[in-house]
């Protein structure tokens, strides 16, 4: 499909998501006004209009690689300059050149998920993390304390996962989960969606489900935490991205996310970011997650709309990339080209492949 028919689509799909929840809020009351005293994203948009992205990625090219635009600050704790730049709510719409240079790690979520992960492991994960400045770490929930224990005063969000990685958990089961690791100190929560209604078309379901963690979340904690809905985009149609994605909008989710990373179809697409940012707009944050393994790739998902990576190989985007504020139109128009300046090993295993 053209970008002007998925736009379509998304407008018609994500219209039919609204008018049913609005027929529930009518018979079920206030539940489903969703969360408006939580947003921190910035207003929808004019009666009519739909925000779509102004970034597109290039066909892959031999433009230079663009050049950092700021050297690294030159002192040692630059938690607070960095706090300054990226704002005290979380980045949730796609960059634009509007918004002016930012740093790579601002987009990275610093993911450790392995079953075997160790308490040494989760040590050094938080050490890189501070030591970058990334928006988050994400974790399974026994690590949250130790997360949030190391992190203090960082500016690095805790991030843990609930229901995962299958999403078919009960809801009230996610909200507990929820409830528990908010407890603990997370402050952002990704959640995995009911795949299983999603298939099999139980809509309402999936919204109750998106829903009782979304007020769980807001109603734990001293500040509440931002929710991520994981849909696991691979496993799904069209149809149910945009469905899904609509669904998470309308239940007062924060970020919709690609993928577990553990799904056998597979991870994140620059295709499923671009579809889920044209029915989510700006309100939300769309996380491209699983397979995000280099610089290009990562740049390829941020021009397709992505306010948010989760990968484990944020150091070295990093680390090839820079620590300071990226002039970013040249790198998302051209990311394959990124591969021929690369400075560390996070592009070898590219190959100019399309993701």
């Amino acid at each position: 499909m053209t970008e002007a028919e998925l736009a379509a689509l998304a407008d018609e799909i994500a219209e039919r998501v609204r008018a049913g929840a609005g027929r529930r809020a009518g018979r079920g009351g206030a539940r489903f006004a969703g969360r408006g005293a939580r947003a921190a994203s910035p207003p929808a948009a004019a009666a009519g209009e739909r925000p779509v992205l102004r970034v597109e990625p290039g066909a892959p090219g031999a433009a230079p690689r663009a050049a950092l635009s700021a050297a690294a600050p030159s002192s040692a704790d630059r938690t607070a300059a960095d706090i300054a730049w990226r704002g005290p709510a979380p980045l949730k719409a796609a960059w634009t050149e509007a918004a002016g240079p930012r740093r790579v790690a601002d987009f990275v979520d610093h993911t450790l998920l392995k079953p075997e992960a160790t308490a040494g492991d989760i040590d050094t994960l938080c050490a890189e993390a501070r030591q970058h400045r990334f928006a988050a770490v994400c974790v399974n929930p026994v690590w949250v304390d130790r997360c949030a224990e190391r992190l203090a005063g960082s500016g690095v969000a805790v991030c843990t996962v609930i229901g995962f990685p299958l999403g078919a958990n009960t809801s009230r089961v996610k909200a507990l989960e929820a409830q528990d690791a908010i407890g603990r100190g997370a402050t952002e929560v990704d959640m995995v969606a009911a795949i299983g209604r999603i298939k099999g078309g139980e809509w309402a379901a999936v919204e109750d489900d998106i829903r009782a963690v979304v007020d769980a979340s807001a109603g734990a904690g001293e500040r509440g935490a931002l929710v991520k809905v994981i849909i696991e985009s691979a496993a799904l149609t069209q149809d149910e991205i945009i469905r899904t994605a609509a669904l998470a909008r309308e239940a007062g989710a924060d970020f919709v996310k690609t993928s577990t990373g553990f799904h056998p179809a597979g991870g994140a697409t620059r295709a499923a970011v671009r579809l889920m940012r044209l029915v989510v707009g700006d309100e939300l944050g769309v996380k491209a997650s699983g397979g995000v393994r280099d610089c290009q790739s990562a740049l390829a998902m941020i021009a397709a709309g992505a306010s948010r990576i989760g990968t484990s190989s944020g150091v070295g985007f990093a680390s090839c990339l820079g620590p300071g504020p990226l002039a970013l139109a040249e790198l998302l128009k051209h990311p394959h080209a990124h591969a021929a300046g690369c400075t560390s090993s996070a592009c070898a295993t590219a190959g100019g492949q399309d993701y």
